[in-house]
């Protein structure tokens, strides 16, 4: 194709062109181009806010999934993202013009506008997030086109201001970095994990760089001695192999860090860190054949080997790895992988576009496997959840927290986050096993239902019953999206007759199981419970209980005189708290919990049910399942304020605390508590302050971060430990 006919000032068009015609057919080309002509027609003089064309943001993006050699579909589509959203072209259009399949592309990643339904930026984010999951479920394409857009997003961070570079940032933590890791597509999570942290963390960032960097010149003649011995062995055993140092990330770094402080206390010392290696070899008997040739070289730690090519991720990443110990005291992390290994894990379910020659046993059909499964999750989440703040939730639950692994007797790998039962994994097998579940095998040895699964690969078989049901005490335990959303659905699927009938059968055993029976139960004692709840008979009581609006345990306690009797100043705060009306109620004040995020009641029988944050660490500690209960805030809650703590960290200079306070003055907030700490030349700040919810926190916290000499403003995530200065404790 004639490149000097392409339009004048738009430069990049022939870069990308000529990155296609090297995989695309004629047609599929002159599709791309056409699309790229009607894109820039479209965006012509609107200039992005760096003064560059706009033309060239969609040229970046579609140039990103260009060196995936994406189909041209989805590079149509990715010239064409922004057309909906920002010009008066329409999706029939587009539809018109190009094909149903790159108009609904395009559609899927449109954001929302903001209008009577999403008032607030947050709710329009949250409702085009809920829309592009959704999308995914049918093309997941769609994904990989808002991944590329993010990327280049923030790579061009710098022309905007400080709080939008924050929020965009933080946004890519919570939803795009988590997607991309399950796409597995490391070789772009990595990146968007490295540009975030420096606009989220720039102080931070620049500081372990430059302790990186002196680390590594410091070590390099160490570091290149052994790779060298690893390289003559492998690959003088095995020809055609590679042996490369790994970079290390400066994002993985830090949380290493935070965890060494966490976990040890002190200071870390970056000359104890591992050297990373990475070998290539040509096959996957090769890599336990190179296993073998390291352990010989160098002492192997214990409990460090993972066999993740039997045993892959969920995601499809698949790999050898163990830890080794040289005789100059170096720790050395090797990873060894086939080269498609490589590719599928930087890549992910986009390696079978890039590297079409792989052979039929070599294509990411495990990637692919997993991610369909993963869709079905996703498509089943979004039937049960139609409200898409409750879908978002859910999400940002599954989408962050796998660190548990286990097996299914047919050798599939399920992955949890910490503190996942045994109803998380029967959930995770298929909704109809959760349902029907009474217990399970953990490694041969039955198991109870509320048993957490173990930190090790355990192989784990489900027993069902066809006669059971979904319990409302599961909500208590269970952790994972699929789970909750699936109980939740089943109950609220129930009739009347079936909740009323479920919540009897559960106040029954809760009162057998504390030697009582309703026999036991006082008349007068009933009539006190049935009016403090606002319950009209027992057939009300009941049903609140079948459908999991009040604990049959609290219930039981309460009606055989158990539990702490009302006092009317501290019964107020079960106005903000649903279903506890009545009951003794208060605020935890190790994690401050706030309206609007997700909570958890500690069922304390002597004084009620403290309210925690549902990732409060104190409660981690102190908590068994069967006394977290699951709450919701009221509605509506007029004229409440709410405690927060912010740790500021600041440069101590004159006049920093005057503009601090000055700024909370101008908002309304007010200061309950302030502790200073830090040395002569960062100050640590820590505030008690009084506000809505989280929404008014984070806009406080947005204008504390534009105070001159303030470095840093985060969240005090808990305050019961003499330990909780450090930042793995902030958010």
């Amino acid at each position: 194709m004639d490149t000097a006919s392409y339009p004048s000032g738009f430069f990049r068009s022939a870069d990308l062109m000529q990155m296609i015609e090297r995989y695309m057919s004629e047609p599929d080309v002159s599709k791309v181009y056409n699309a790229f002509l009607l894109a820039a027609d479209a965006h012509n003089g609107i200039t992005r806010k760096s003064g560059e064309p706009y033309i060239t943001h969609p040229l970046e993006v579609a140039g990103i999934l260009a060196d995936l050699h994406m189909d041209a579909d989805t590079v149509s589509a990715a010239l064409l993202h922004d057309v909906i959203e920002d010009t008066d072209y329409t999706k029939q259009q587009l539809a018109g013009h190009f094909g149903s399949t790159v108009a609904d592309l395009v559609d899927g990643v449109t954001k929302l506008e903001m209008d009577k339904t999403y008032s607030t930026k947050q709710e329009v984010v949250i409702a085009s997030f809920h829309k592009m999951m959704q999308t995914m479920t049918d093309d997941f394409r769609v994904v990989l086109i808002k991944l590329a857009d993010r990327l280049h997003n923030m790579r061009t961070l710098g022309s905007m201001k400080p709080e939008a570079r924050r929020r965009i940032a933080h946004e890519t933590f919570t939803i795009y970095i988590p997607l991309a890791r399950r796409m597995g597509m490391n070789a772009i999570r990595r990146e968007l994990q490295l540009l975030a942290f420096q606009q989220l963390y720039p102080w931070r960032s620049r500081c372990i760089h430059s302790e990186l960097q002196t680390y590594l010149a410091n070590n390099s003649q160490r570091h290149n001695q052994i790779l060298e011995t690893v390289a003559e062995r492998i690959m003088g055993a095995l020809p055609g192999s590679a042996v490369f140092l790994w970079e290390k990330n400066l994002f993985t770094l830090y949380n290493r860090i935070k965890e060494h402080i966490k976990s040890q206390g002190g200071t870390f010392n970056i000359n104890k860190e591992m050297l990373e290696v990475r070998i290539l070899v040509r096959n996957w008997q090769d890599c336990y054949v190179a296993l073998g040739l390291i352990h010989s070289l160098y002492h192997p730690q214990l409990g460090k080997f993972k066999d993740y090519i039997a045993n892959p991720k969920t995601y499809g990443f698949q790999a050898l790895q163990t830890v080794v110990l040289t005789p100059s005291r170096q720790l050395v992390r090797i990873q060894i992988q086939t080269r498609e290994m490589y590719q599928v894990a930087q890549y992910g379910v986009a390696a079978q576009w890039r590297f079409p020659d792989m052979s039929a046993d070599q294509k990411p059909n495990i990637t692919q496997d997993a991610l369909n499964r993963w869709l079905g999750q996703v498509r089943d989440l979004g039937d049960q959840s139609a409200n898409p703040f409750e879908f978002f939730s859910y999400m940002q639950s599954d989408l962050n927290n796998a660190e548990l692994s286990a097996l299914t007797p047919k050798g599939e790998v399920k992955e949890f986050p910490p503190g996942s039962t045994l109803v998380d994994f029967a959930y995770s097998i298929h909704t109809d096993v959760g349902h029907h579940c009474i217990g399970a095998l953990v490694d041969g040895i039955e198991r109870p239902l509320r048993t957490v699964i173990p930190n090790h690969m355990a192989v784990i078989e489900v027993l069902t019953d066809p006669h059971a049901t979904p319990q409302p005490s599961w909500l208590n335990f269970v952790k994972t999206a699929r789970a909750r959303s699936s109980i939740q659905s089943w109950l609220r699927h129930q009739t009347a007759e079936e909740r009323l009938a479920l919540g009897r059968q559960r106040l029954d055993i809760s009162l057998h199981s504390r030697g009582g029976s309703f026999a036991n139960v006082e008349d007068q004692r009933l009539t006190e419970v049935l009016d403090a709840l606002h319950y009209k008979d027992l057939n009300e009581f009941y049903t609140a209980i079948g459908q999991g609006e009040q604990c049959s345990k609290l219930m039981a306690e309460r009606l055989l005189g158990h539990t702490q009797s009302i006092e009317t100043d501290k019964a107020d705060n079960t106005l903000l708290i649903k279903g506890t009306s009545g009951l003794v109620v208060k605020m935890a004040n190790c994690c401050l919990p706030l309206p609007r995020e997700t909570i958890v009641a500690h069922q304390d029988l002597h004084s009620g049910l403290a309210i925690h944050r549902a990732d409060c660490v104190h409660l981690q500690k102190i908590a068994q399942p069967d006394d977290i209960l699951s709450v919701a805030w009221a509605e509506e809650m007029q004229h409440q304020k709410f405690s927060a703590g912010v740790v500021l960290e600041v440069q101590d200079v004159k006049g920093v605390l005057h503009n601090i306070t000055r700024v909370l003055d101008k908002m309304d907030v007010n200061i309950v508590d302030l502790k200073i700490s830090g040395d002569d030349r960062i100050q640590q700040d820590t505030l008690i302050i009084q506000v809505n919810d989280i929404n008014h926190l984070q806009e406080v916290m947005r204008q504390l971060k534009h105070i001159p000499n303030v470095l840093s403003v985060n969240r005090l995530m808990s305050r019961t430990s003499h330990d909780y200065q450090n930042d793995h404790l902030y958010a």
